[in-house]
């Protein structure tokens, strides 16, 4: 009996002791500069998922059909991104559902893409070039305010599980609180946690088509933890001095912690229009020091009136 309680001590300590590891990594980050490249197409970039060789899958909120790019994308030595191309299209033969989301298993070498518009997320298989399903996220349907539900997927290959989160919160729910779901690689739903955003800048009486806050992109670490890139953008009325406030959080789901490791702000102001509305982010290579990369793009809203533009910029976890 002694010998299985000592046990069960010992391994309590080593998980306490890992859990605490995870929370020395990577407690602060490098932001780097904002770039645009013309050449690939004008879009509404919302979701990105590295898909190997310096290739990354990326959606886009708006357009007439459903599917994906493929980016190219060249990043120096210091993590600075110098160059992005597009490849090509994958057109997978719909309707372009407000796609706000997309990661990938490559493993199976299979993509996952959220849907906003009806809640839904899709599967879909790169070798066999086939949707395999199709599943609707029912609470998120059910109770979200229009323009607020999935924005957000990746895969953790850990845990070999999906997370998503809604944007903003659900109808009933507290003013703060969001549902962080655990899926099965099938889309199945397995868990469900609470996960607590910070409070808005501004008021909440701001028009909603002037204001958004909430969670806009999820990134696995593959380490047990989750990056939650948590966003408010306030636009005025005349647009001069509009804003996008982010910042990153650290988090292992289920747990109440939140640990910041980065926030910038980005405005359109007469002398700076470095406005970006940052609503994608995955995992990019490693730094010869062993350094994480993080990619981020940004959603121009088609390069709106030749103001906005799709930036691309990288953070590096250290």
């Amino acid at each position: 009996m002694k010998r299985y309680i000592l046990f069960g001590i010992i391994t309590l300590l080593s998980l306490s002791i890992q859990g605490q590891e995870i929370w020395k990594d990577y407690n602060s980050a490098s932001i780097m500069p904002q770039h645009y490249f013309s050449a690939i197409p004008p879009g509404n970039y919302s979701g990105i998922a590295n898909i190997g060789n310096d290739d990354y899958a990326v959606v886009s909120d708006k357009g007439d059909n459903e599917g994906y790019y493929i980016f190219h994308i060249d990043i120096n030595d210091n993590g600075e991104i110098t160059n992005v191309t597009n490849k090509e299209f994958i057109n997978l033969n719909g309707n372009n559902l407000d796609q706000e989301a997309i990661t990938f298993n490559p493993t199976t070498n299979r993509i996952y893409i959220g849907n906003e518009g009806p809640s839904n997320i899709i599967e879909y298989d790169v070798n066999l070039k086939r949707i395999l399903h199709s599943v609707e996220i029912t609470d998120y349907k059910k109770h979200c305010i229009p323009n607020r539900s999935i924005e957000s997927i990746t895969y953790d290959k850990t845990r070999d599980k999906l997370f998503t989160i809604n944007e903003s919160p659900l109808i009933g729910d507290s003013c703060l609180m969001l549902r962080l779901k655990q899926l099965n690689t099938d889309l199945t739903e397995e868990k469900e946690f609470p996960y607590f955003i910070e409070k808005p800048i501004k008021s909440g009486n701001t028009p909603q088509n002037r204001h958004a806050y909430g969670v806009s992109e999820l990134l696995s670490l593959n380490d047990s933890t989750l990056l939650v890139l948590e966003r408010e953008l306030y636009l005025t009325s005349m647009k001069l001095g509009s804003w996008v406030q982010n910042r990153i959080f650290r988090i292992v789901p289920g747990k109440p912690n939140k640990h910041l490791i980065c926030s910038w702000r980005t405005s359109l102001q007469l002398a700076s229009f470095n406005f970006a509305n940052y609503e994608g982010m995955c995992l990019g290579p490693k730094l010869s020091d062993g350094r994480q990369i993080i990619i981020l793009c940004a959603d121009s809203q088609n390069r709106y009136k030749g103001v906005l533009k799709d930036y691309f910029r990288t953070i590096i976890l250290q």
